[in-house]
């Protein structure tokens, strides 16, 4: 019984650490940074509003700061936000990060929490489906 005792306290808290190992990886990703998406032929016209719709639909919040310019902002529970600035032009789409809070972004690293991913992730797919672009 001792023994047994005795095992379970040694292996416990080495299988909590390989647990937490995967939880805490993923606050600390690569930031992700879409390829430019090409825009089909005859679509151009039409860019603007695709993106605007793309975001949108994911639940951003919409601002044109420019000639060619949109920013998406992202708030999930009030506290973790994230801003991404979406550039266009007759030919591609970019998306770039902007700025964020509490998603540990780490500039020295190009580091942020792997949600923001995810979420950029979506922004695109739902930009490359609009403009037909996969």
């Amino acid at each position: 019984m001792c023994k047994k005792l005795i095992i379970l306290t040694a292996t416990v808290p080495l299988l909590l650490f390989l647990a937490s190992g995967p939880a805490h990886a993923g606050k600390h990703d690569p930031i992700y940074v879409p390829q430019p998406i090409q825009i089909p032929a005859g679509k151009a016209a039409n860019v603007k509003n695709v993106i605007k719709k793309a975001l949108y639909d994911k639940n951003w919040e919409v601002s044109e700061t420019g000639p060619g310019h949109i920013q998406g902002k992202y708030t999930k529970s009030g506290k973790h936000t994230a801003v991404i600035d979406v550039s266009y032009d007759a030919k591609t789409v970019s998306i770039h990060y902007k700025d964020s809070q509490n998603l540990n972004y780490n500039k020295e690293n190009n580091t942020i929490h792997g949600t923001y991913n995810n979420w950029v992730r979506n922004v695109e797919r739902n930009i490359r489906s609009g403009l037909g672009a996969y």
